[in-house]
Formats: structure tokens, C-alpha cells, sequence
């Protein structure tokens, strides 16, 4: 049942996207709230902290978080994602990457601002997402997708294509907001730190 008390709090979460969830599902989701509870400053972090600093609520901090977390650039990317798997399934990776590459479009998924070489948490999410259950053969499509970005993509791939291509497997919506549950952990002892400093700390200075 939907409203299982014994059950974690990642079997409970993917019920609410799908009825009966597979262990491996449940595996995986559990392994994205841990690998993307927190990022240190990450700027919707910045975002919570700022908030905070000005003694904010704890609700109106986490607000402050979720909208910054909202832009395409931050935790809708896997969205983005999601929907470059889906546009491969149809096209092909070769045809649809390289129409990125000739347009000079950044493609979803790829590049870091931290990570210059290798996300690490990518490779420990895609593992679970290869453990999914795949009855309509999408694991091929993000294989495809990935052994295609090596010759056409200049830059390593991140979490959220890992996180684009889970939802993509399970079919689950593009638009899942997994990311933002799970930073919401991490937002909120970001909050708790920011109420031992010195209050009103962010000041930028406009030229």
C-alpha cells in the first residue's frame, strides 16, 4: 500500500510515480537522494544560506532553494536530459549529437562547472540504472547515447544525464523532481549551519 510506515523513504517516494516499483527501482532512487543530498555550495545552496542569513524561515529558505534549483542550468537539467534520450530514440545518437555540435548548442547532461574530467557520482548512478528492468530497450539508447558523446562531445558527462537516463529507463516522467527532493536534506542543515553565523554575511557590491 501506498502508505506503508515500514517502508524507506525511497520505496515510498517511487510510489507515488508508479504503483509497484522493482527493488532495482527503489535501489536506484535511494542511491540518488545520497548522491545528490548535498554539493556544498552549489548555487541553490548559496541560495538557502543567503535566505538564512537574513533569518528567513526555515519554509521561505527552502523556497528560496527550490527556485533557483528550478532553472534549466541546475536541477531541471535532468529534464533536459531525459528528453535528449527520448529525441536519440528517435533519430539516433550520431544524428541528433551532431546536430547539437553543428548548431554549437550545449548538449544536456555534459560538462560540470566542478567537475572538469569526471563527475564520479555519474558512473555510481548509471550502475543502478543498468540494474533497472528494461522491457522496452532503453538501456541500448542511453549505452548509444554515451558511446556516440566519446567522438562528438567535448565534454564528460554528469549526474544529471545519469539521473535523465533513470527516469528515461523506468519511464517515468521527464520532468521527475528527484533532484530537488533529495537536495532538500542537504538544504536543510545548510540551514541549521547558517543560524550559528553572524547574521546578514552576503552583501554583493554593485559596481
Amino acid at each position: 500500500p501506498r502508505d506503508r510506515r515500514d517502508a524507506s523513504f525511497a520505496d515510498r517516494l517511487a510510489r507515488n510515480w508508479t504503483d509497484s516499483p522493482s527493488p532495482e527501482l527503489v535501489r536506484a532512487v535511494n542511491s540518488a537522494l545520497v548522491l545528490l543530498a548535498d554539493h556544498g555550495l552549489a548555487t541553490s545552496t548559496l541560495a538557502v544560506r543567503v535566505a538564512t542569513s537574513v533569518r528567513a524561515s526555515p519554509v521561505a529558505s527552502l523556497i528560496a532553494g527550490l527556485a533557483t534549483v528550478e532553472g534549466e542550468l541546475h536541477g531541471s537539467a535532468a529534464a533536459y536530459s531525459h528528453r535528449l534520450f527520448d529525441q536519440i530514440e528517435r533519430d539516433g545518437a550520431r544524428r541528433v549529437l551532431t546536430e547539437y555540435r553543428c548548431a554549437h548548442r550545449r548538449v544536456p547532461g555534459f560538462g560540470h562547472k566542478i567537475y572538469r574530467d569526471c563527475d564520479p557520482r555519474f558512473a555510481l548512478l548509471l550502475d543502478r540504472v543498468r540494474e533497472l528492468p528494461d522491457p522496452h530497450g532503453r538501456r541500448r539508447v542511453v549505452d548509444e547515447t554515451i558511446d556516440a558523446a566519446g567522438a562528438l562531445v567535448s565534454r564528460q558527462p554528469n549526474i544529471d544525464l545519469a539521473l535523465g537516463a533513470l527516469s528515461f529507463v523506468a519511464g517515468l516522467p521527464a520532468d521527475l523532481p528527484l533532484f530537488a527532493v533529495a537536495r532538500i536534506a542537504g538544504w536543510t542543515a545548510h540551514h541549521l549551519e547558517e543560524l550559528d553565523e553572524a547574521p546578514v554575511r552576503f552583501r554583493g557590491l554593485a559596481n
